[in-house]
């Protein structure tokens, strides 16, 4: 692979941060091909090379943007919802699997709420809209302090949990 000699010689690298993500407005069939394709076939390429990598390397860390959408799915976009549950999912038994056989690999799930990018200038109604600037700061902050799942911005926290408490019935109302 010319990534990896090229990171052999450079010397190598300790970190990656992986952010493979495509979402489409009420998608078709080939549009929710193409955001498994992406978000999930795209994501795992990389990081499991990553993984390997860092493995032989006896250590390294990977950043893995999944998504606020991780936590339930929605009417308006299943595909992208599951998608990014999957991403959350992968890294979470990466980290397990770091752990398991000390391979000490750090693993950080960046789990982004609405951040006032292209993506989401289609959107409307949006509320806890952060800007790049203070999603980048709180993102490197997360990645600095090695933290398993860094909610962007910290305080989408308090929405996860309440979107997990959600009995259906009553998510769907709501959402």
């Amino acid at each position: 692979m010319t990534t990896q000699l090229l990171a052999v010689k450079n010397g190598g690298f300790d970190k990656i941060i992986i952010n493979a993500g495509v979402g489409f407005g009420k998608a078709g069939f080939e549009e929710e091909i193409k955001t498994i394709d992406t978000n999930v076939t795209g994501f795992v390429a990389i990081a499991h090379w990553a993984y390997n990598y860092f493995k032989t390397k006896g250590g390294g860390h990977i950043i893995g943007v999944s998504s606020l959408a991780a936590l339930r799915s929605s009417p308006y976009a299943p595909e992208y919802h599951a998608s990014k549950a999957f991403v959350s999912s992968y890294m979470q038994g990466l980290r397990l699997r770091s752990v398991k056989y000390k391979h000490h690999i750090t693993i950080t799930d960046i789990r982004p709420g609405f951040i006032d990018t292209p993506m989401t200038k289609q959107n409307k109604g949006m509320f806890w809209v952060a800007t790049p600037e203070k999603a980048a700061r709180q993102i490197a902050d997360a990645i600095e302090s090695k933290k398993n799942v860094a909610y962007i911005t910290k305080r989408y926290f308090l929405l996860a949990i309440l979107i997990k408490l959600f009995p259906e019935w009553l998510y769907a109302k709501i959402f």
